[in-house]
């Protein structure tokens, strides 16, 4: 067998594999000897058959199958030959395939980058100065904490919707005079003038009256999750059931002891550890990210062409899972962003690997199993390996550009 390689990119290399005619030969003999043996052939024995007859009728598959088994067979040797680990499945490229001449065919392979670190200690990273906590920050996460124990009660009064109301609505959408599929809505709670709705509905709820209908049309935005409504106009059949108001709890002590604390002080004091707690990690966090642009800016890398794409491909499934079908333009577009975030994911999981086995930094096994404690997940995920290993990552991930912060020199600014 003569192989032949051809480096393409740091990435990518091609392989020319030419099998002998006598393995060839001896693969094909084998494939209709086989087919002999099973072949049910009208007037003959099972395994009777002559071989002439076999090769007359299944010549085709025989050639197709040998093919396969072929390189099935000559590919791991070619690849071992040259030393080569592909990081994704090989493309394979059949030549024309005779009984007795040379089978000649190529194989892209994808290889992992030799990843040579350029600098990543030393790295001037700009860190905005953090500010304290204040009172007014205080006072509003109180509110939004009076907002989230609000009740929604109907009035009393005979009196026309406004801005600012909750309404409870039953309605049907239609487009060209038919219903839309799941197009059926009842008893849905809407804040008028909250924005949650399509443009110009909530608007055309102001002057309803409890039992009153009304229909009108509107236009879909463009953007709109169902792809098989956006940019089209429909039409709704509103009724109107209820006109709801929103009632706040008084923000004293028996509001704080509802929710478990002494007193109102000792809640604003939890509150206000709260958020020292989530800004001091929205700042790691931040800290992390600008040290991870500071590394791939100044550590270029190729990354594996067919890796790309597949991780590519796996984030557009993901955003059509969420969002459903997109069109063709659109998904063009997505996928171009995709391959951007799969590109910058793959080049720095390769520079964090080989940082960590530079440096010496590892997870180990009781930092992986406080982190899952931590989580608030069910423990049967929590116990699968494949949950572990990525576990196992990300922690890695942060281990590893803590320490590029701490071999930084940050540059304080407010």
């Amino acid at each position: 067998m003569k192989v032949q390689l051809e480096e393409l990119s740091s990435t990518r290399r091609r392989l020319q594999v030419e099998v002998p005619p006598e393995r060839v030969e001896a693969v094909l003999e084998g494939i209709f000897q086989e087919l002999r043996r099973r072949a049910k052939i009208k007037g003959f024995r099972e395994g009777r058959a002559p071989l002439g007859l076999v090769k007359s009728l299944y010549r085709e598959y025989a050639h197709r199958e040998a093919v396969s088994r072929l390189i099935e067979q000559t590919l791991p040797e070619a690849l071992k030959e040259h030393r080569l680990e592909p990081v994704t499945a090989p493309r394979v490229e059949p030549g024309l395939f005779s009984e007795k001449e040379v089978f000649v065919y190529t194989a892209l392979v994808d290889i992992r980058p030799q990843v040579r670190l350029n600098r990543y200690k030393g790295l001037r990273i700009e860190v905005k100065r953090s500010k304290p906590v204040d009172d007014e920050e205080v006072l509003k996460e109180l509110e939004r904490m009076r907002e989230y124990a609000a009740r929604v009660k109907p009035i009393r009064e005979d009196r026309e919707v406004k801005r600012g109301d909750w309404v409870l609505v039953d309605f049907s959408v239609y487009h060209e005079g038919r219903p839309v599929r799941d197009g059926r809505v009842e008893n849905h709670l809407l804040e008028v003038g909250g924005g949650r709705m399509v443009p110009g509905f909530e608007e055309a709820l102001v002057g309803m009256r409890p039992g009153e209908r009304r229909e009108f049309s509107l236009p879909i935005p463009e953007d709109h999750p169902r792809s098989d409504l956006a940019g089209r106009q429909v039409q709704f059949k509103v009724t109107l059931k209820e006109i709801r108001e929103k009632e706040l709890p008084e923000l004293d002590d028996e509001f704080a002891k509802d929710l478990g604390f002494e007193n109102l002080e000792a809640l604003k004091a939890k509150v206000r550890e709260e958020l020292e707690r989530r800004q001091k990690q929205a700042e790691r966090l931040a800290l992390r990210q600008k040290a991870l642009e500071e590394l791939l800016q100044h550590n270029p890398l190729e990354v594996p062409e067919s890796l790309l794409e597949e991780r590519a491909a796996e984030l557009l499934r993901r955003l059509e899972e969420r969002a459903g079908p997109l069109s063709e333009q659109k998904r063009q577009e997505a996928y171009g962003q995709c391959r951007i975030i799969a590109e910058r994911e793959l080049k720095a999981a390769y520079l964090i690997e080989e940082i960590a086995k530079v440096e010496g930094i590892d997870v180990e096994q009781e930092e992986l199993e406080e982190y899952l404690k931590g989580l608030e997940i069910p423990e049967a995920l929590k116990g699968s390996e494949g949950f572990k290993d990525r576990a196992r990552r990300d922690l890695l991930r942060e281990k590893v550009l803590d320490f590029i912060i701490e071999e930084a020199h940050l540059e304080y600014s407010d």
